[in-house]
């Protein structure tokens, strides 16, 4: 009974992992999308790099803390950061003894 429980619950959150994998990946699509047309539209406009409005970075600075939180949960979604790297200290022989003016 147990096992049965277990395994629909490992189901489940597989089945939701891939929904939200797909959702990550439409929603970086989308903002693909408007970061190229956005990019195109401030190639357009004839205005001095230094003379940027204050609306157009926060609209950059938006997209790029969007395409962050797309990432995070991306990572979170694939377990890619389960794969830590193993950040344990080395272990260390000591070899008793040794005798150091020998060496």
């Amino acid at each position: 009974m147990q096992k049965t429980e277990t395994n629909n619950i490992t189901e489940r959150k597989k089945e939701i992992n891939e929904k939200h994998i797909k959702f990550y990946d439409k929603t970086l699509s989308i903002l693909e999308f408007i970061l190229d047309e956005y990019s195109r539209e401030l190639v357009r406009t004839d205005m001095e790099f230094t003379d940027m409005p204050k609306n157009a970075v926060a609209t950059l600075d938006f997209l790029i803390s969007a395409i962050g939180k797309i990432q995070k949960g991306q990572r979170l979604a694939l377990g890619l950061d389960e794969e830590s790297a193993d950040f344990s200290e080395p272990v260390i022989n000591i070899v008793e003894g040794l005798c150091e003016a020998k060496i």
